[in-house]
């Protein structure tokens, strides 16, 4: 399977088996959906072999290792990082993630 992404007004669904060294903001615009200016990651669901690090514009913000499940939008939180930047996920070993994204648009 290959990396997916689902998008519709102000969110977006990651699916995640491998790595990509940068998903852009344009990635995450849906159909009709005006320029994504800000993608906040405020869920994540994860199982790895080895781990998953997540950066920002080339920052890394965090690395996840094991099982698990992070509702950051619940608290009202967001996983650090520049939020305007591209998002760049390291995926090692037999590793997959499921992470949701709130949008921020312009003109819309």
């Amino acid at each position: 399977m290959a990396n997916s992404i689902t998008n519709s007004q102000g969110r977006s669904v990651l699916h995640i088996d491998s790595t990509d060294g940068a998903i852009t903001l344009a990635e995450l615009k849906a159909t009709n959906e005006a320029a994504v200016v800000s993608a906040d990651i405020v869920e994540m669901f994860w199982q790895t072999a080895t781990s998953i690090v997540i950066d920002r514009g080339g920052t890394e913000v965090h690395t996840f290792t094991g099982t698990g499940h992070w509702n950051l939008g619940a608290a009202g939180a967001v996983l650090s990082g520049t939020n305007t930047a591209d998002i760049g996920i390291t995926v090692s070993g037999d590793s997959y993630a499921v992470i949701v994204v709130h949008k921020s648009y312009s003109g819309g």
